[in-house]
């Protein structure tokens, strides 16, 4: 986790290219899984196998002094990362891939830390894969300082959970909301059209 004194001031929204964060925060940060950010860290060579050639990506040197230890990876080279790979993510994919995305892909949403009170219901705050929301970068320094959390949901789930506000939760919704309209006039169509057929068919029992 960054350390503290390297953001000073509540005006800190963003954390400083030296800040380090652990493997699990910063294959969030990339958008991947921490799978995909191990295999990054080992050797390839040029053709992209594995072999003696450097890695993609690499933690801070001295980071883990233990097995046990953390692995670390400084801001500034997760953000260099990320602005050499700007194409579509899986969390991406996953939610442009229509109903099915929707209600079984897990994707990784920012959430309040401790569930309200007498609710016992986890509140979301946005989404963290989002690259292009301009609150991602505050909301890391808030997950780096143990402000906030983050959870992994499909989108329906989100979608049916509580939110901080209400924007963004009709953002998210809305894109439900659209899949199920479309999911119905495809149905509604397909009944009409059997309805059509049926009658072609037996133009006596239509009659």
């Amino acid at each position: 986790m960054a350390h503290p004194d390297e953001f000073k001031g509540p005006e800190a929204d963003a954390l400083p290219d030296t800040a380090t964060l652990p493997a699990e925060f910063a294959a969030l940060y990339l958008c991947m899984s921490p799978a995909q950010l191990a295999d990054l860290r080992k050797s390839k060579r040029p053709d992209g196998r594995a072999g003696n050639g450097p890695p993609v990506i690499r933690p801070v040197e001295g980071g883990a002094a233990g097995p046990k230890d953390p692995l670390l990876y400084t801001l500034g080279t997760l953000r260099d990362f990320a602005k050499a790979h700007t194409a579509p993510t899986a969390f991406d994919t996953a939610l442009n891939s229509g109903m099915l995305g929707w209600v079984s892909a897990k994707l990784p949403f920012f959430a309040e830390l401790e569930p309200r009170i007498k609710r016992g219901r986890r509140v979301l705050i946005g989404g963290a894969w989002d690259r292009a929301d301009p609150l991602r970068e505050k909301r890391f320094t808030e997950l780096a300082r143990g402000r906030i959390r983050f959870t992994s949901l499909t989108c329906a789930e989100a979608a049916g959970s509580l939110w901080a506000d209400v924007a963004s939760h009709s953002a998210l919704a809305e894109k439900g909301l659209a899949l199920l309209r479309s999911e119905t006039q495809a149905i509604e169509v397909s009944l009409a059209a059997t309805a059509a057929l049926a009658a072609a068919s037996n133009p006596a029992a239509a009659a």
